[in-house]
């Protein structure tokens, strides 16, 4: 089993299906593995910074036709809502080749 394929099964666990939308209006159905963490950090002047994240599998988005996802993607969800993208994070195998995304939403 590579690299690649053990990732796709740990992020296999904990799925959810949302859709991925950018404003040129392409959409798609992919899914999205929930991150352990959650960002509810303080920042200047005791000012709550709230967010989500989450980890996509690189194949997941290719299968989708969403090669990367980009800041200001939205990320529909039936239980949490519309969440927009505030930071993408490449995450890579050995070889450097990309396995996937941690996206932060805001």
């Amino acid at each position: 089993m590579s690299l690649k394929d053990a990732f796709d099964s740990l992020l296999g666990v904990h799925k959810r299906t949302m859709t991925i939308s950018r404003s040129t209006g392409e959409s798609a159905s992919i899914f999205v593995t929930p991150s352990n963490f959650f960002r509810n950090t303080e920042g200047p002047s005791d000012t709550t910074i709230s967010g989500r994240e989450f980890v996509i599998s690189a194949r997941t988005l290719s299968k989708a036709v969403f090669p990367y996802p980009k800041r200001g993607d939205r990320l529909e969800d039936p239980e949490l809502g519309s969440l927009t993208i505030s930071e993408v994070r490449e995450m890579y195998d050995y070889g450097g080749s990309i396995i996937g995304f941690r996206l932060r939403t805001s």
